[in-house]
């Protein structure tokens, strides 16, 4: 897929002169299926806030500057301070190759995991190293919590989202005791997922598209296991997402309770001190210190403090809205339509091509926002980051604040038959029935289970 080029105002230069050559200066942080991630170690302060992302070597995937121009130019001017902030910054010849030399040496039998303990992807293939061939990195904010524990005084968070309405409060903690100053003591990261119904949804349809798609992978499993196990222990509950954007603040607490209690979507910082292996063997116990007292009312509030959050923050309605206005047409054309019927498969591209060409349909790389997939699935597919802070207020309890960011922003295209996965899985729910409810007494329109 082409795409418009990118304005050269709207996207940042490399960071000036600099250049990462140094293999020690980066520990291993976690990865995914196309990239690695890497937090700093060294002495330069400049790195603390940032995480480094080198991308893998995968056939056919797009180059760090052309996702760097792709993510400031598309999603700079829809995401405005809500894009996490991401920077391009050259790379030494020879740091790749040592960092790959790094990736064979960990143990192969042992599953890899994130700095939260999650299981990396993928586990049990083949590791792919990173592509050595390519001379930029990523410079990402890095959203992770506990970073700030122990600094006197902390770095302060940029742009947050605070829960007081107290935004212009002077940040300099100079001078203030240890419990007022701000620590970032937790993390949450989730898929707000499909915010506005499909537009190829059936017009009675009761299930959202995100539910829809569990429900159908839901029986799917069960027909695989139904041989092997009679029963099956419930599932965690999952949010709807039409809960967490409907305005009802029922609704998007009932969706933010299941948020919170999704796995691996919460992270609490650890609030214990380092420890000194010099101090002795005294084990007595000590009362808790100011971290363990904010750790422990963040965990018990935290539903509270993120359904107001989502009621308050304009991040859900602009998702909301970026969703209903790229892709409103759908995945499918007049054309799909015509040649899928009531077949069982979907028609190649090229059939889709011609197809189009036969009903007078107009099909291009370069298209209007109505029929701009790719930037409907990639808004469809984004993750949030909430880094949450909090502090101890004078004699009133516990203050907090919320740093929020939208990430996983990739590029997305046709390669490997991607358009006509999400056209299949169209098909799929809509000749299933699974768009109208098979079974279930849950309806997202109204929010009723």
């Amino acid at each position: 897929m082409t795409t418009t080029p990118t304005p050269p105002g709207l996207v940042p230069p490399p960071v000036p002169n600099r250049v990462l050559d140094d293999p020690d200066d980066w520990e291993y942080f976690g990865e995914g299926a196309n990239n690695v991630l890497y937090r700093y170690v060294g002495a330069d302060t400049f790195f603390k806030p940032y995480l480094l992302r080198l991308r893998k070597l995968l056939p056919g995937s797009p180059t760090t500057q052309k996702l760097h121009n792709h993510l400031h130019g598309r999603f700079g001017p829809l995401m405005g301070e809500y894009l996490m902030r991401t920077e391009i910054i050259a790379l030494s010849s020879f740091l790749i190759p040592a960092l790959n030399l790094l990736l064979k040496s960990i143990d192969e039998d042992e599953q890899p995991t994130d700095w939260a303990g999650r299981p990396v992807n993928p586990p049990k293939k083949k590791r792919r190293l990173l592509d050595e061939k390519e001379p930029w990195g990523l410079l990402v904010e890095d959203m992770s919590c506990g970073n700030y524990l122990y600094l006197y005084p902390p770095a302060p968070p940029r742009r947050q989202a605070e829960m007081d309405d107290d935004e212009d409060e002077d940040m300099d903690m100079e001078g203030e005791d240890e419990g007022e100053i701000w620590k970032d003591m937790a993390m949450i990261e989730f898929k707000p997922k499909w915010l506005t119904q499909s537009p190829n949804a059936p017009a009675n349809w009761k299930l959202c598209r995100t539910c829809a798609v569990r429900l159908m992978q839901h029986h799917k499993n069960k027909e695989r296991q139904g041989q092997i196990e009679e029963e099956h222990e419930p599932e965690a509950a999952e949010f709807c997402p039409l809960d967490l954007s409907s305005g009802d603040p029922a609704r998007i607490e009932k969706a933010t309770f299941a948020i919170v209690n999704m796995d691996n979507a919460v992270m609490i910082a650890d609030p214990t001190p380092p420890s000194d292996d010099d101090e002795g063997e005294d084990s007595s116990p000590l009362p808790p210190n100011i971290n363990e007292q904010l750790a422990g009312a963040l965990s018990n509030s935290l539903v509270t403090l993120l359904t107001n959050f989502f009621r308050t923050s304009p991040v859900i309605p602009l998702l909301t809205q970026l969703q209903s206005r790229f892709g409103s047409r759908g995945v499918f054309t007049s054309a799909t339509l015509q040649l899928m019927g009531d077949n069982e498969t979907l028609p190649s591209e090229e059939d889709l091509k011609r197809a189009g060409m036969a009903t007078g349909e107009i099909y291009e790389n370069i298209v209007a926002d109505e029929d701009d997939i790719w930037t409907a699935m990639t808004l469809r597919d984004c993750s949030l980051f909430l880094k949450v802070w909090v502090r101890k207020r004078r004699g009133r309890g516990m203050e907090a604040k919320i740093d929020c960011k939208i990430g996983d922003l990739d590029l997305k295209g046709g390669e490997g038959g991607r358009a006509v996965y999400w056209r299949d899985v169209e098909r799929r729910l809509r000749m299933g029935g699974w768009y109208t409810g098979k079974d279930v007494s849950r309806n997202c329109r109204t929010g009723e289970d």
